[in-house]
């Protein structure tokens, strides 16, 4: 188990399509020196989050998981050199995870407690969520460009990124994830690498996507 600190932010389209620039390399970041980005890919994931309840007040009333998901993605390294945070050499195919969360929300700041592991036929979960009263009550659809993004005065400190579109809708994703985290300063470095973007990071969603998605229904 790892604990996760994660912050996103909705971008306009004019953000997005700098990032997009910056992290292929096409264009040159706003705070040279700060940031090293290294490691691109290209993600697509299809997210299928299951309950035994109907609504949001229900699962939290009865302290269900706030996330009970199989995850199928395909990824596409666009370096040679990248760096892998699957562990996992083979490429280019799709691959399917289990992952359950807790999530806490402290200042606007989200916090997963998470457990992941990779299943070689999500259908026979799908199968055991019917059996057991489990419904599917929401999907998503995320296609993102992969960064890594390296503080360079603090080169011990590298954050995933992703500049992606959920549902249709443009967002930027941000993470550090380790066993033994000091929030305070991970929240710091992780809101110095979105300003080094060109994104304020008081502009960050706090909702989960399930809010996010549904509002826009």
């Amino acid at each position: 188990m790892s604990r996760e600190i994660e912050l996103k932010v909705p971008l306009t389209e004019g953000q997005f399509s700098k990032i997009e620039e910056i992290f292929l390399g096409n264009e040159r970041i706003s705070s040279p020196g700060v940031l090293s980005i290294h490691g691109a890919s290209r993600i697509f994931k299809s997210d299928e989050y299951f309950s035994l309840y109907k609504t949001h007040e229900e699962r939290i009333k009865n302290k269900e998981l706030r996330v009970i998901r199989i995850r199928t993605e395909k990824k596409t390294p666009l370096e040679p050199s990248g760096i892998d945070i699957y562990g996992d050499e083979s490429e280019n195919h799709e691959k399917s995870y289990f992952c359950i969360k807790r999530k806490s929300l402290e200042n606007g700041v989200e916090f997963n407690s998470e457990y992941e592991t990779f299943i070689e036929s999500p259908e026979v979960l799908r199968e055991f969520f019917s059996a057991t009263g489990y419904t599917k009550w929401f999907e998503k659809t995320k296609d993102a460009l992969s960064v890594f993004c390296t503080i360079s005065e603090n080169p011990e400190f590298t954050a995933h990124a992703e500049l992606e579109k959920v549902n249709g809708l443009s967002y930027i994703e941000i993470e550090y994830t380790k066993d033994n985290l000091v929030p305070e300063k991970v929240r710091k470095n992780l809101e110095k690498i979105l300003i080094a973007l060109g994104v304020d990071p008081k502009k960050r969603d706090s909702r989960s996507w399930a809010e996010i998605l549904e509002n826009e229904n």
